[in-house]
């Protein structure tokens, strides 16, 4: 499946990898995939990497579709999506405006560094 997920325990990160051409049916299925481990912790911080995911299947139906299901992050969690292309962006876009603030801080960046070294700084954009 084109999205994977990493449980970082001891860090309190959860990685988020789309690669491939990812669909509106396997982005849902990730989703649910995070929501049924038994290791998750709503007070993760969450990285979503979607630099290597082809534009094409994945539709902004399904960005307001995981928008719409119960909060998975708490509100103080940072959550952090990097995009390569300027659809990716507006997909990411979307979600971090309907979601709000509801399930944590969401920032958009162009470089897995710079997410990484907002995550880690811990202080807000």
């Amino acid at each position: 499946m084109p999205v994977s997920f990493e449980l970082d325990v001891p860090a309190r990160i959860v990685r988020v990898r789309l690669y491939g051409t990812v669909s509106d049916t396997d982005l849902i299925a990730g989703d649910d995939d995070l929501r049924a481990s038994p290791d998750f912790d709503s007070g993760f911080d969450q990285l979503v990497d979607m630099t290597e995911a082809e534009e094409g299947d994945l539709t902004a139906g399904a960005i307001r579709e995981l928008a719409r299901r119960p909060p998975l992050f708490s509100s103080e969690s940072r959550r952090a999506f990097v995009v390569r292309t300027d659809l990716g962006y507006g997909l990411a876009r979307i979600f971090q405006a309907r979601r709000g603030d509801v399930a944590g801080e969401i920032q958009i960046f162009r470089s897995l560094a710079h997410a990484n070294h907002w995550l880690a700084s811990g202080a807000p954009t």
